[in-house]
This record gives C-alpha cells, structure tokens and sequence, in this order.
C-alpha cells in the first residue's frame, strides 16, 4: 500500500481569516423615540411640493413647448398648472400672454387708431362715420382681435379712462368715457348700445358672443395658440381678415398654423425663432438616423423650395432634442458628433 505523504508547506491553504463583526450604531433612548426629527430625503419631493415662490420662477423661464410637457409628467403636475395656486399660477401664463401681445404691437397700434376715430368720440376732429364702423369688414376684424385686447388689458390694465376707452372699444368689454361732464345715465345709455352692437356683429352666437374679459389666462391664451402663427406669435393683418383669408395648417398627427413667412423660412438656415425642425435638418444638425425619429408626430407642409416636391415634413423640436440626447448621452456627446461630421 502507498502511503499518502503531506502536502508541503508551500501547497497547503491557508487557514480563512474570520471576519470582525460589524459594529452596531448605538443608538440612546431619547435619538430612538424622536420621531418629530425632520427628513432630509428628498425623494418624494415634486413640483407640487415647492414653494409659490421657487415655482413661479421656475414656470415663468419654460417656454411654451416645456410648459405643456410639464403638465403631461403626471397628474400632480397637471392640477399644478392648471389650478389657481396662491395665484401663481395665474401670474405664469399672463407672462405667456405678453408674448402674444408684444408680437402684435403694431396690429395693437392700428386698432388703436381705429378706435380713436369711432363715431361720437371726441378724440380726434374727423371721426369715422357710422356705416364705415358698422360695416361687415370692421366687425370682422373686432370679432377676430377680441382675445388680443383682452390679453393686452389682462396683462396690462389700463390706468386712465382714455387708455380703457382704447383697449375695450374692440374686445366687447365695458367702454370708459373720457369726459367727465357725462351723467351716469347717458354713460349706461352708451355702454348698452356697445353691448348691442357687440351682439350684433357676431350672429348665431359667434365668436364675438365670448366674453373674453371673463376668462382665465390660461382659457385665453389657449385661444391665443390657436388662432396665432406657431413661430411668430402673429395674428393675421386686417386685409386677410376682411377678405376671409385663413392661416394655413399643416397635415399629418402634428397640426399647427404656421404663416407664409415663417413656413418659407424652413427652406433655408434655421434660426432660434424656428420651433419646428424639417427631417433633413433632424439628419445633418442633430446627427440622427430615420429609425430614431419613429414614433414622434410630424406634420407636413408644402416644400418651400418647390411645391412639385414631395411635402417636407416638420417636427418639434423639443422632440428632436430628446431623441438626440436619448441616442448620444449627453450635449457634449452630441456636439463632438457635430464636430466630427463637420470634419468630414
């Protein structure tokens, strides 16, 4: 029989080290027992939670775009900007409005005028006469500016009865006479016979027949959205208006108004104005691929560069810069991608 002999001492293994316990934390009587102490995770802290304050500077920088995009993360955030929230929430889309009033200064400027001349006002010596004011063109007009000088009003509120006199002659609200020489029953004589020539203007209930001055921001500046250019913020001119002209639309899951100069511009070098990105421009600026762009809503619109061509398509932005980032990390992967293709 053989005999096992020992292994040497450089092949043994060598014995496991045991391991020291971990020490416990003591805790005293009175730190177990505390239970008011304050919790400094913030993992369950939302939109919601933060102060009117802190919210309202962070909704007032978010353009329109991130704004909805807010309101679509979960219910909580949704009731956070649509309800009234110590009045934060109202003071976050009057900033909204003034951008649609400071787009349309000078339409502003020109209803301005008009209303100076109105028939029996004492502003300017040659007034418009009554067939002139009453005519279906200039109802047309008073009909389709309504939300505007509401939002301006709204944002704005006048001080002296001459600017109230301008800024409510148009949108239907109540006018303010500049004299004060009048007795209150010829100024509630007059404020009847604007109501009923509102009414008037706008058969079969319409859009003239809104109380503008009524709504709350957000209610008027969806109003705003839809019936101004998505780029620009513009409202039609006075001539489209009077000869029934209507702002194009484009086809497709994204439908948005888009004007003729701000549509023709997507033929050339984008700008910073440009809340649309063509698919080609998704391609050659953004350094994404037709598979990454599946999935998101586009529109389409005539080619600027030759209405024969095929119809370009358009896409948000805020939808092509999430896909970008999804697919290169982060912007400094994205602008090194930019650099290299540049390169080539």
């Amino acid at each position: 029989m053989e005999l096992c002999t020992p292994a040497p001492p450089s092949l043994r293994m060598a014995p496991k080290r045991k391991r020291k316990p971990r020490a416990e934390r003591k805790r005293d009587d009175d730190d177990s027992g505390d239970e008011a102490a304050p919790s400094t995770s913030t993992s369950n802290v939302g939109l919601e939670h933060l102060p009117a304050g802190v919210l309202d500077l962070i909704l007032r920088r978010l353009d329109h775009d991130s704004l909805f995009q807010c309101a679509f993360v979960c219910k909580a955030w949704r009731d956070t900007l649509t309800k009234d929230l110590e009045g934060v929430t109202s003071e976050v889309w009057r900033t909204r409005l003034a951008e649609y009033v400071d787009a349309n200064i000078d339409k502003l400027c020109d209803l301005d005028k008009d209303a100076a001349r109105k028939p029996g006002g004492s502003f300017v010596p040659n007034p418009m006469s009554q067939e002139d004011w009453n005519s279906e063109g200039r109802r047309k007009v008073r009909r389709y500016y309504a939300p505007l000088l509401a939002a301006r009003t709204m944002c704005q509120p006048p001080e002296s009865g001459e600017e109230k006199h301008f800024m409510h002659v148009h949108s239907g609200l109540t006018p303010v006479k500049v004299s004060s020489t009048e007795t209150d029953a010829e100024r509630s004589r007059e404020n009847e016979n604007e109501n009923e020539e509102d009414a008037g203007a706008a058969p079969d209930g319409g859009a003239g027949a809104i109380d503008y001055a009524a709504l709350n921001p957000l209610a008027l500046y969806r109003v705003l959205h839809e019936e101004t250019c998505f780029d620009c913020r513009e409202m039609m001119s006075q001539s489209d208006v009077e000869r029934n002209a209507v702002m194009r639309t484009t086809a497709g899951k994204l439908r948005v108004r888009l004007c003729r100069s701000c549509s023709e511009q997507y033929g050339g070098k984008p700008n910073r104005r440009m809340r649309l990105v063509t698919f080609s421009r998704c391609k050659e600026d953004w350094c994404l691929r037709p598979a990454d762009l599946d999935g998101l809503p586009y529109g389409l619109d005539t080619n600027p560069e030759n209405a024969r061509w095929d119809p370009m398509r358009l896409y948000r932005k805020v939808d092509v810069v999430e896909r970008a980032l999804r697919r290169w990390k982060t912007r400094e992967g994205l602008k090194k991608e930019q650099k290299k293709r540049k390169l080539r």
